[in-house]
């Protein structure tokens, strides 16, 4: 395993950061833990949950896997779904979901702090001011280590880091943030202002939802689920001629690149996954991607790939056929306004 520091934050990570949303779920809670406990042999010391994966059983399971390790690892949640029924203040990033929320992940996970808090999403409602007040809060009593983002845009960081410095508050030290052969939309604004202002950065969805698996193949019979996943590919406005292609002429687009995928991967002895993976680790702005499954294999593919090197040649070829998805839409992020305004902080 490698280890990286974790952007501003004074602390050291594993290059990948293990991703808890659904390891439960396929085999029940013991194998779950098993596989979180494989990942500890590994070396990895990083975990990622939040409390709306499985409306909090992820945190509950993953607080017994790492019940008698919590010393030597980094736990990672986030807040800001509704997690209570018939409560309109149950949700969001507002400070009284904010309290009430930490205590709830606290139980649920069995440890006395979070070492890396989130928020899953801007919120359009709660003032940005509220909430880095409240997150300074959580800091200074020593519930939080650190506070992080999710699904944020670049301004919208911006604005937070400008908000924490002008009243000496904590800032945000990192962004977790979708990104993929398929999905690069981040490259031209998340990560030129990360590797400016030294934002650690999380890289969620590696493979695409599973498209960059390696079993999705042109004129496979299982054919509905492969094309729900290539269907969800958008397409960039690099060029005319690629807006106007088709979805068939798109569908073909994401094929071919499949193809050329397998091609290369062979050439290591990897599959499209591991080969996916590995041009995700090899992005210098990229702190740590998550490693993400609900299947043992899904995870222990990926923890000898740091012995393995790709030629700089195939990487850079990588890079170009896939060059139009950097121009996507940035398609996890529905919010794209500001907080409200807070007339009342100076």
């Amino acid at each position: 395993m490698e280890y990286v520091k974790y952007g501003n934050a004074g602390i050291v990570v594993s290059k990948y950061c293990w991703g808890a949303m659904n390891f439960y779920e396929r085999d029940g809670d013991d194998a779950g833990i098993q596989m979180v406990h494989e990942a500890l042999d590994a070396g990895i010391n990083f975990f990622d949950t939040a409390d709306a994966y499985g409306k909090g059983k992820s945190e509950e399971v993953l607080g017994k896997a790492l019940k008698d390790k919590r010393d030597h690892v980094v736990i990672a949640t986030k807040l800001w779904v509704k997690m209570y029924k018939d409560d309109p203040n149950g949700r969001g990033c507002g400070r009284y979901h904010i309290m009430r929320a930490v205590e709830d992940s606290l139980r649920r996970l069995n440890t006395d702090h979070i070492d890396l808090y989130q928020l899953h999403h801007p919120d359009k409602n709660a003032p940005v001011e509220e909430t880095i007040s409240a997150m300074d809060t959580l800091v200074k009593q020593g519930k939080v280590r650190y506070f992080g983002v999710s699904n944020h845009y670049a301004w919208q960081m911006a604005h937070m880091l400008g908000v924490a410095a002008l009243h000496n508050w904590e800032p945000l030290v990192s962004i977790q943030c979708q990104h993929s052969l398929f999905n690069r939309a981040t490259e031209t604004h998340t990560a030129p202002f990360c590797k400016n202002f030294n934002i650690a950065v999380i890289a969620y969805g590696p493979l695409s939802g599973g498209l960059l698996s390696g079993k999705v193949k042109r004129g496979a019979t299982d054919t509905e689920d492969q094309l729900s996943r290539v269907g969800r590919v958008g397409v960039g406005g690099m060029a005319g001629e690629v807006l106007a292609w088709n979805e068939e002429e798109r569908e073909n687009r994401v094929y071919d690149i499949l193809e050329e995928l397998e091609k290369i991967a062979a050439k290591y002895n990897l599959g499209v996954n591991q080969l996916a993976m590995k041009w995700t680790l090899s992005k210098d702005w990229i702190t740590c991607p998550i490693l993400g499954g609900s299947r043992a294999e899904h995870f222990s593919a990926m923890y000898g790939l740091f012995d393995i090197e790709i030629e700089d040649e195939d990487l850079k070829k990588i890079d170009a056929m896939t060059e139009m998805y950097k121009f996507v839409p940035y398609q996890n992020q529905a919010i794209v306004g500001g907080a409200a305004e807070q007339k009342n902080w100076w």
